[in-house]
């Protein structure tokens, strides 16, 4: 008899941790706690200007301030998104691909989904995941795991993988540090 319910999930024993879940909590809480001092700041910003402080008003006028800050500054977005999602993913592989989170939310890449991966052990072991087809604001956004020791494991298994698919190919690795981490 199996000790495990069906509702429990197995552990493959292939599975290769990946990224940093600790980096990546950090990032985030770094960004939430960025993003609520400056709505918190503009809001005592406008609350002072406006004598009658009438908080349904000063909401108003932040969250409509900030729609226009952001459809004003809409083709900035994919860089701000670039520094944001930098380094947010974490996860293991296994047989079947990539099972990570990303900001909070599950995701999972087949290796057939893979269009290429960048290894670049000179840039803190950093490991940047390209899907096929997934373009936003007209360039390829990749899913970047974060810069850590045990990604020099999980490389040598990608490696072995993709060999086994007769898809080594789509493995690249860097020698040098490569332009776009210079760029924010």
């Amino acid at each position: 008899m199996s000790q495990h319910s069906e509702s429990e999930p197995r552990i493959n024993k292939f599975a290769r941790p990946l990224g940093s879940r600790q980096k990546s909590l950090l990032r985030f809480g770094l960004l939430a706690a960025v993003s609520l001092a400056v709505l918190a700041l503009h809001y005592l910003f406008i609350d002072r200007i406006l004598t009658d402080g009438d908080v349904r008003l000063v909401l108003a006028l932040v969250i409509g301030t900030w729609i226009l800050v952001i459809l004003r500054l809409h083709r900035y977005v994919g860089r701000w998104l670039d520094f944001v999602l930098r380094d947010s993913a974490y996860g293991v592989i296994t047989e079947d691909g990539i099972q990570y989170r990303s900001m909070l939310r599950p995701h999972f890449v087949l290796w057939s989904s893979v269009a290429r991966i960048e290894y670049s052990p000179r840039n803190g072991d950093r490991i940047d995941v390209f899907k096929i087809g997934t373009f936003t604001f007209s360039r390829v956004r990749p899913i970047q795991f974060s810069a850590t020791p045990i990604n020099r494991e999980a490389i040598e298994e990608i490696g072995r993988i993709l060999g086994e698919q007769g898809a080594s190919s789509k493995l690249v690795v860097t020698e040098s540090v490569p332009e776009k981490f210079f760029r924010l």
